[in-house]
């Protein structure tokens, strides 16, 4: 559900992506935030764990940080009124809500081990941990990553996406054009209810940057001997895999 924008929100916002330093204009993100394991056998990240929780101002955050903390050593200390404002909260320069700030942080810290917090260093200096949610050191992904592009800020997509439209675009960022996640396997994979896969992706569909294809391939052990399955492909700004530049494959 799209929400109301906040009190300088959008005014932070781009000064937040032009001090980011990003030449690409996209943020990296391992994808290990959406999906662990292994090709055989994948389990669902941390994301999965947000999405359960109807945590949407946690993932805000976290994608906020980790845009601005763009270099070693993948810190971003901001005054709270700072990320207040982009997260949409201050109603005036009077009426911040800086608060929620710090216990936000605090569930991106304990709850999902996605940051670690330094409370004696000034101005409340925040750095990124490995988006595994193990509570590692950070370092920059070389490979098994995808690109959050600024166009999801820039455009309004932070606001205008649901929890569902969230978590269905991350996992899109994830694969390549044509992708097939079959209903059976979604809560195994990704940690998510088919009800939020499928709301997740009429909303992206609605804002036409996916695309859906009923794709058909041969199988003799159908009764009408094809097989038919919903093929998935991400739409400008998000198709970033077959952008210049991407090379976060495996």
């Amino acid at each position: 559900m799209k929400r109301k924008q906040g009190f300088g929100e959008r005014e932070t916002i781009a000064s937040m992506l032009e001090r980011s330093k990003r030449p690409s204009g996209m943020v990296q993100i391992r994808n290990a935030f959406v999906q662990l394991g292994t090709r055989g056998k994948p389990a669902p990240g941390v994301l999965a764990d947000m999405v359960a929780a109807h945590d949407r101002s946690g993932l805000d955050l976290f994608l906020l940080h980790r845009m601005m903390a763009s270099a070693a050593p993948w810190d971003a200390g901001k005054e709270a009124g700072v990320w207040a404002r982009a997260l949409g909260l201050a109603v005036s320069d009077t009426e911040m809500h800086a608060e929620r700030v710090s216990r936000i942080f605090r569930r991106l810290d304990e709850n999902y081990r996605l940051v670690s917090r330094d409370h004696a260093r000034r101005g409340g200096k925040v750095t990124s941990l490995l988006e595994d949610g193990s509570g590692n050191p950070y370092t920059s992904p070389k490979s098994n990553y995808f690109r959050l592009p600024f166009a999801y800020w820039t455009s309004d997509f932070h606001r205008r996406l649901s929890m569902p439209g969230k978590a269905v675009l991350l996992i899109g960022l994830t694969q390549e054009p044509g992708f097939v996640i079959p209903p059976s396997q979604v809560k195994a994979w990704y940690g998510i209810s088919d009800d939020t896969w499928t709301t997740g992706v009429s909303e992206l569909e609605d804002e036409k940057v996916m695309r859906s294809d009923r794709g058909k391939q041969r199988d003799w052990m159908k009764g009408l001997a094809w097989n038919y399955e919903l093929e998935y492909t991400m739409l400008p700004p998000f198709d970033t895999r077959t952008q210049p530049g991407f090379t976060g494959g495996l």
